[in-house]
């Protein structure tokens, strides 16, 4: 398998003047066939993958998409260009073509046209690069793993966590430089699952597979450093408090129970830990005064003294009561522990140490952050008692 560039195409290789459906209506934009040239010259293989919903809006029809794709297969041509492989897709679930009306997993961001191109072209695919003005376009680099490069101007409203650069010439610069130093893509994980299973027993295969490869993702340093950290709080008394919401928050509660109880069993060591999640009173109090995203800083506040930690848990990274409260604690001699997911957000740069789990699937995190908090307890229950006594205990 080799990589490859996904393309998109209107607002990246022709102008982009609403439902392009007719031959007189393409215009290429300057520079964009010279710029894929440069990729045919560099051995790249080039996929177009195109929404075409105005086939289902009765716009235009399938064989107009086939002309405008045969025009500008012969204007790339007549420059030493070509694409190697052409994708559209003609679905919309707001069409009025009865025949196209309708939902597709090949519709962008859906990964069906980039794992059409894939297999078609032989790419693999987290080696690869999207490149689109749009959010789709990013999005479907994430769903595939695909290292996603936006075309247009950097805006705080658009999707962040990929390279936005003017236009396809400056993009196949960046392209080209990575392809030459020989480095991979840095994409984010594949989004699991890509396609609908009918067998629950190959859904769990491929789910267990998924999360050991994500658990895998993790640098074992992370973990070293994030156990020295709780094994000096734990030694000198200090408090850990840790926090979440959602199915985070029941890992915080979870976390408290294990790294109480579960650390004492076998060691007499007193731990102090204390969710900020699990007391309703004072949550929906603080949230209904102060706002929620307070419900953790503000408790900090009055609890946490330097030398204290907090071992904050979001799969995003991005929940503002998270990252309020990992600001709170930088700001504060307050020690942290990160347990992240998907691009890790503000949370992965904030924390003392960052765990991140390299996925894009809710479960899979969640399920690697649980598994991440009862290893850390463990290492640290083990880590004080003798090794007749570690082979004697149940763990």
């Amino acid at each position: 398998m080799r990589r490859g560039v996904l393309l998109d195409r209107d607002g990246t290789i022709i102008v982009d003047s609403g439902y392009v459906g007719a031959v007189e209506d393409v215009e290429f934009i300057d520079g964009a066939i010279e710029a894929i040239a440069r990729l045919n010259a560099a051995g790249l293989p080039v996929a177009v993958v195109t929404n075409q919903a105005g086939v289902a809006r009765g716009m235009y029809e399938l064989e107009d998409v086939e002309l405008v794709h045969k025009h500008m297969v012969a204007e790339l041509a007549r420059l030493g260009a070509r694409v190697d492989a052409w994708f559209f897709c003609p679905y919309h679930p707001d069409g009025v073509v009865a025949a196209f009306a309708r939902t597709s997993a090949d519709r962008k961001p859906a990964p069906g046209m980039a794992l059409a191109a894939a297999g078609a072209l032989d790419l693999d695919l987290a080696c690869s690069w999207v490149v689109g003005d749009s959010d789709c376009d990013v999005d479907l680099a994430r769903a595939v793993g695909a290292r996603p490069i936006r075309l247009g101007s950097a805006s705080a409203d658009r999707t962040q966590d990929a390279d936005t650069v003017p236009d396809l010439a400056a993009a196949v610069d960046l392209i080209l430089a990575e392809h030459a130093a020989g480095s991979v893509p840095s994409g984010t994980a594949a989004a699991f699952p890509l396609h609908k299973y009918h067998d629950a027993g190959c859904f769990a295969a491929e789910y267990s597979s998924e999360l050991a490869r994500a658990m895998g993702t993790v640098p074992a340093g992370r973990f070293d450093s994030a156990a020295r950290i709780l094994d000096r709080a734990y030694k000198r008394g200090a408090t850990v408090f840790c926090c979440g919401n959602g199915g985070s928050a029941s890992i915080a509660n979870h976390f408290q129970c294990d790294h109480v109880k579960g650390v004492r069993n076998g060691t007499g060591l007193l731990t102090r830990v204390q969710s900020l999640s699990t007391n309703v009173e004072i949550l929906s109090a603080i949230a209904n005064d102060n706002g929620y995203e307070n419900v953790f800083d503000y408790q900090l506040q009055s609890h946490a003294r330097p030398g204290d930690v907090l071992v904050a848990v979001s799969s995003s990274g991005r929940s503002p009561n998270i990252v309020r409260a990992l600001e709170w604690c930088r700001d504060n001699d307050v020690e942290t522990v990160a347990l992240t997911g998907f691009t890790g957000g503000p949370a992965r740069e904030l924390a003392t140490v960052s765990i991140h789990v390299d996925s894009g699937n809710y479960g899979v995190i969640e399920d690697a952050h649980q598994a991440c908090m009862h290893l850390l307890a463990q290492y640290v229950r083990q880590a004080m008692m003798s090794d007749d006594d570690v082979s004697s205990q149940v763990f």
